[in-house]
Parts: C-alpha cells; sequence; structure tokens
C-alpha cells in the first residue's frame, strides 16, 4: 500500500541578477513521479547538486513543489493548513541529517526527548522511550554525555533516535553517512535498517554513495531533476 505518492513534480527558482535585475530560472526538479510503499526503504541516489536534497524537503512539507503534487496516505500536502503541516512534520516524520543537528549544550538523552516535549508527551514515559531506543541503537551508555563527547558514528545514532523518538511513519534521512568513514557507516548503516524494518516504518534516504543505496530496498536514481 503506497504511503507516499509524487505525481509529476517540478521545482524551480528564479535567481535576479542584481546589477541588470535580469531574472534567470533555475530548475531543479523535472517531472517526477514516483511512490513510497509502507515498511519500504528507498534511496534516492544522484550527484551533489541533482536535486535530492530538495526533493526530500518537499516530502517532509519543508518545499512546496511548483507543480505536480505529492500526496500523503492519499491527502496532497500542499492542501495542509499551516498547523496540519506542523502536526504532520512533528508526528508523521522524522529528518535525519548528514550534520546530525544535535543540540551542543543539551545531554543525548536531553535532545532525543526533545521531540515528545514539544508534543507534550508525558515526560516518564518518554523517558522510557529514549533509553529503549538508545539500547537498540547501541549507545545506551552515552545518554548522559554531551555530543562534544561523542564519536560522529554515535552522534549519528543518537540523531536517528530523536527522529524516531515518536515512531513516524516516514523516515527521511539526508547523506546519514556523509560525514563518516567506511567502517561507521556500515554500523550506522546496519543499526538503521534493522530499526526500520523492526519498528515497520518507510524510509528515504538520500545518498551519492552506490553501497550505501544498495542497503534499501530500492533505488530511485536522479540525474539533472529527473528520475530514471
Amino acid at each position: 500500500m503506497n504511503l507516499i505518492h509524487a505525481y509529476n513534480l517540478e521545482k524551480h527558482y528564479y535567481i535576479e541578477n542584481p546589477m541588470t535585475l535580469e531574472r534567470k530560472r533555475i530548475d531543479v526538479i523535472n517531472d517526477v513521479s514516483f511512490q513510497i510503499n509502507k515498511n519500504e526503504s528507498v534511496a534516492i541516489m544522484g550527484k551533489s547538486g541533482c536535486g535530492k536534497t530538495t526533493l526530500l524537503k518537499m516530502l517532509g512539507g519543508i518545499l512546496f513543489p511548483t507543480s505536480g503534487e505529492i500526496r500523503y496516505k492519499g491527502e496532497i500536502l500542499s492542501g495542509y493548513n499551516n498547523e496540519q503541516l506542523e502536526i504532520y512534520r512533528r508526528t508523521q516524520i522524522g529528518f535525519v541529517f548528514q550534520d546530525y543537528k544535535l543540540l551542543e549544550n543539551m545531554t543525548i538523552k536531553e535532545n532525543m526527548i526533545l521531540p515528545c516535549i514539544l508534543d507534550h508527551q508525558d515526560i516518564e514515559k518518554a523517558l522510557e522511550r529514549v533509553e529503549t531506543m538508545a539500547e537498540m541503537l547501541q549507545i545506551g551508555d552515552r545518554i548522559d554525555h554531551y555530543p562534544c563527547e561523542l564519536s560522529g558514528g554515535e552522534k549519528q545514532r543518537a540523531a536517528i533516535g530523536r527522529a524516531l523518538i515518536n515512531f513516524p511513519s516516514l523516515l527521511l534521512a539526508d547523506e546519514p553517512t556523509g560525514n563518516l568513514d567506511t567502517q561507521t557507516s556500515k554500523i550506522v548503516m546496519d543499526l538503521l535498517i534493522n530499526i526500520q524494518k523492526e519498528l515497520k516504518i518507510s524510509m528515504v534516504l538520500v545518498t551519492h554513495d552506490k553501497e550505501i543505496a544498495d542497503c534499501c530496498d530500492r533505488i530511485v536514481s536522479i540525474m539533472d531533476g529527473k528520475t530514471y
């Protein structure tokens, strides 16, 4: 069953020359269509600048396509009002970034529980989930440490735990191993795929690395803003 269905997506921007005031159109996404099934992991693969991150942001409701539409469980994302979009991003989507985006002045436990606090959840139950998630990601002994005290791989596992703490339907991962060495990348990807299967969620992972993409169920390639 489809979780996400993208139809004929296009995204372009206009850049204005400050001297001549001439506007130039930049096409980032050009007529892209695909679907993401429930419990499926899909790698979006392509070179830097091909539109992968823009596509991920559109799936997450951060950007809207210039034309075309994205349906989540049959509903058109661009039809959501601001409150509905906020709920969608907070409860249905988990984001993982290349540079972790952990808050340096908070412990790993505090970073991971933050989405639960923002959602006004019961703190005691949320803390139990944090501890369980940290054990699953093999950082149970690191949750009282600060990000600066962790390795890159440990930081990314903490970021994955934060993204999954509210059990979203869809995990969006933007080059999640981009800052990691080969061995650490494999460890993180193995954990990521295992926990994605265990939690029975869908995942879209952006990468330029074929070995990382091969960890997913399916690969969608993008070149010059088009899927192949």
